[in-house]
């Protein structure tokens, strides 16, 4: 059945009418998309030349920096940050009161990943505190087990080094060493200024270390010895004096530089060579409106508009104001030499964050970056304010607009009832069908509801004529064996000499049930083979031949002529299933052939079909009648064979299964029938049969 075409459906009318109300907000939308894309380019642009305003500041304060990354080169070795610290630590050994500074320790990794290193370095009033974290599979104590060297320069730049290397968890003490090697000098009592705890944690061991600010100047070297797997981890060379690690810390100088030019509701970052953060300033409006009247606008106008409005980032990601090691992407960058941007959304918070971030350059490279940092509270501003405005209008006509929906839709339901109603009255309590439903004239969706209904019912209608048929058919069928089987042991138990006739009958009669059982065994089958078939490209002439010369049996009874298989067919199908309608075809055209004539198979090729007709001479087809209909039978009379009337069913079947059809029509001179099932050769035959013409 026919689909109906688009502008009868229902969904169209529909959208008719909604036109009017999508019309508007669609195009006040994207015009408030466009502004933003603007706005967001015109930020982005600010804060880059912002960003380069700062960094030509800093060219003027290179004495702040301590040292450069050249384009292309690897980071082998680290500086430590000093943090400055609010309070003294406990010095217990455990990281219980660290956790805050989490995102600020340096970390060391072997190139393996088997050993890590995180350092974190404070300094609160005289003292310098140390937490050292090593994740370490297994630890060893003793003079041959793992051990932690300091370097570190004094006030007069003198070189100093000790080595941590405890017999079991608990207190430490640090054996000063030669200045250049890794032997303890002879003699030294050890450091009592440096006072430390060593405990062992779940993935490793844990130190933490008080040194008094006066013993070490701006130099600081570590290093780490596994024992095990003699790996070894620095954050820079132990010697000599002046390749040891810097100590870095916050520029008061360039802090009140920034705090100088730094732009309202912007935060500004610089950094050293190694994304250290050496002067910050500025903050962040993180917490400011979306618009001047946000106040009065309800909870849920405030989420529709979240909901809509335009916030895409590159990345989920926050950025604390307490961060001292800069690598997020645009700074790692800028370090590289190169400008980049980032919008990156805060896990709590509405606004999308803009960074900008350009390196600071020298003769010698690039001595670090600055970023520049806006929130887009502005643009959601413009864009809120937009958006009620669009709200309020969209709201009027959604109102108006829904109006006549309600309209429209009752008139929907109401035609939807009666069909309802009209589909129950055809059918009665016990599901038999008492009535036809005449289809709808209407060309929308209810229209073609209302016409399958009725397509429906009227095949429900054959089905249970099927099974009327079925009970009528088999009763008729089996009858008559069964009377066969009966009479004859009745007889046989009432003879008392030779019985062999008697038992010969009864016999008859099994093999006569046992054909009808096959023939409801093969109808019933046939619908599960069409769920397994999978067709394959085959000679459909070298088939036929074949069927032909193995019904012999039937060419005893009726000769077989077949034409038009003398050259190769090719055909995408399933061998079987043709073979079977095949098989069907002749069997009927015997069934009911004029004795001494000849059965005609003939094969004919139509462009991209094949025609496979059966001719027989005998009785014509009666007038207006379906013989490919299940369990018609024109057979009349008592009959050798039980005939269910599923042979011409089957056949239709088969036919469909392909996306074939199948005809049966009178023929004259001479009087007959010619059945012929019409077959598509398929994708790979008409390929075939395509390149064959082209070379002929």
């Amino acid at each position: 059945m026919s689909r109906p075409r688009f502008w009868h459906r229902v969904r169209f009318k529909l959208l008719l009418v909604s036109l009017t109300l999508l019309g508007i907000p669609w195009a006040g939308y994207r015009f408030i998309q466009e502004t933003e894309h603007f706005l967001r380019d015109v930020q982005e642009q600010s804060l880059q030349t912002t960003a380069s305003s700062v960094a030509n500041i800093m060219h003027g304060h290179e004495e702040a920096f301590h040292g450069v990354a050249r384009p292309g080169s690897v980071l082998t070795y680290r500086n430590l940050f000093l943090h400055r610290l609010d309070e003294a630590p406990q010095l217990d050994g455990y990281r219980d009161e660290w956790a805050r500074y989490d995102n600020n320790f340096t970390v060391l990794q072997s190139v393996d990943d088997s050993l890590e290193a995180r350092i974190f370095l404070g300094q609160h009033e005289r003292y310098l505190y140390l937490l050292i974290g090593v994740r370490d599979a297994g630890v060893d104590y003793g003079e041959n087990g793992d051990s932690i060297d300091l370097a570190l320069t004094d006030a007069s730049g003198t070189l100093r080094r000790y080595r941590i290397q405890p017999q079991a968890p608990g207190w430490v003490v640090a054996q000063q060493l030669k200045a250049d090697n890794e032997q303890p000098t002879r003699g030294a009592e050890p450091e009592p200024a440096i006072r430390g705890e060593w405990q062992e944690s779940d993935d490793g061991y844990t130190l933490e270390l008080r040194l008094p600010r006066e013993l070490l100047r701006d130099r600081l070297s570590l290093r780490f010895f596994e024992s095990r797997t003699r790996q070894v981890l620095a954050s820079g060379h132990l010697f000599p004096a002046e390749s040891l690690g810097r100590i870095v810390g916050r520029s008061t100088l360039l802090d009140r530089v920034l705090a100088s030019v730094t732009p309202v509701a912007t935060r500004v970052w610089v950094t050293d060579h190694q994304g250290l953060v050496i002067a910050q300033a500025g903050r962040l409006d993180a917490d400011a409106p979306l618009s001047a009247d946000q106040s009065r606008i309800p909870w849920f106008v405030q989420d529709l508009i979240l909901a809509v409005l335009p916030r895409d980032a590159d990345a989920v990601a926050d950025l604390p104001a307490d961060r001292t090691h800069l690598f997020v992407s645009p700074v790692v960058e800028a370090l590289s030499g190169r400008p980049a941007s980032l919008r990156r959304q805060p896990p709590h918070g509405d606004a999308v964050v803009v960074s900008a971030a350009v390196p600071i350059r020298s003769s010698d490279g690039v001595r670090g970056a600055v970023l520049v940092e806006q929130t887009t509270h502005a643009i959601l501003s413009i864009q809120n304010l937009a958006l009620q405005r669009l709200f309020g209008v969209t709201l009027i006509l959604f109102a108006v607009t829904s109006l006549g929906l309600l309209a429209f839709a009752s008139l929907l339901a109401s035609r939807i009832t009666r069909l309802r109603n009209r589909v129950e009255g055809a059918v009665s309590h016990d599901g038999r069908i008492i009535g036809r439903l005449l289809p709808d004239q209407s060309k929308d969706e209810i229209g073609d509801l209302g016409r399958s209904f009725a397509s429906v019912l009227e095949r429900l209608h054959q089905y249970n004529h099927y099974l009327e048929a079925m009970a009528s058919r088999l009763a008729h069928e089996l009858r008559t064996p069964l009377a066969v089987v009966r009479s004859s042991l009745d007889n046989a138990d009432q003879a008392g000499g030779d019985t062999t006739p008697y038992l010969q009958r009864a016999r008859l009669g099994a093999e006569r049930l046992e054909k009808i059982l096959a023939r409801l065994r093969e109808a019933t089958g046939l619908e599960q083979a069409l769920r397994q078939a999978e067709p394959v490209t085959f000679d459909l002439a070298a088939l036929m031949r074949l069927q032909i010369a193995s019904l012999g049996d039937m060419q005893a009874v009726a000769p077989l002529l077949l034409k038009g298989a003398d050259s190769e067919i090719l055909m995408t199908g399933v061998p079987d299933l043709i073979s079977q309608a095949l098989d069907k075809l002749i069997g009927n055209a015997v069934d009911f052939h004029r004795p001494g004539s000849t059965i005609t198979i003939d094969c004919t090729l139509h462009q991209r079909l094949v025609a496979l007709s059966v001719r027989n001479e005998g009785p014509a087809l009666p007038v207006d009648a379906d013989v490919f209909q299940s369990m018609y039978s024109g057979r009349e009379g008592r009959q050798d064979e039980p005939h269910l009337g599923l042979g011409l069913y089957l056949v239709r079947l088969i036919g469909e299964f392909h996306g074939g059809s199948v005809r049966a029509q009178n023929c004259d001179d001479p009087p007959g029938v010619v059945v012929t099932l019409w077959l598509p050769l398929g994708d790979r035959t008409m390929r075939a049969d395509r390149s064959a013409a082209d070379t002929a």
